[in-house]
């Protein structure tokens, strides 16, 4: 049997505030959060994506005339440069994260994917 390795929160701290970055087994960010003012705030945050990445839909706001969904969801957005990324919605903590900017929607799609499978990670050894 091959164990695949799962990828892991990682919580930053800076000057008293803390977020946290989802990372995948091969060391790529999948998505990084807002600011929490307390460590404990932050370690919700991640319960929050945990319980909902992996069944929340899909809502693109790239294309007209675009199908509201229910939080959780991943909204799909592009920015000025053409450029896609996501923003991770809950239904507990609102807009929780967001992801890096990809040149095509499909990578963002497959970044999406791949946020769903690895949402379910452990916290990694906490340094703070």
């Amino acid at each position: 049997m091959v164990v695949i390795p799962m990828g892991q929160y990682v919580v930053v701290e800076n000057e008293g505030r803390y977020c946290f970055n989802l990372c995948a087994s091969n060391g790529h960010i999948l998505m990084s959060s807002i600011i929490f003012p307390s460590k404990d705030e932050c370690l919700h945050g991640i319960e929050c994506v945990r319980k909902s990445a992996a069944g929340a839909e899909i809502e693109d706001s790239t294309i007209d005339a675009f199908d509201r969904e229910k939080s959780p969801k991943f909204r799909i957005y592009e920015d000025f440069d053409g450029h896609y990324f996501f923003r991770f919605i809950t239904e507990d903590a609102g807009d929780i994260a967001r992801s890096h900017t990809y040149e095509l929607k499909e990578s963002l799609l497959r970044r999406i994917e791949r946020t769903r499978a690895e949402a379910d990670s452990s916290l990694a050894a906490d340094e703070n």
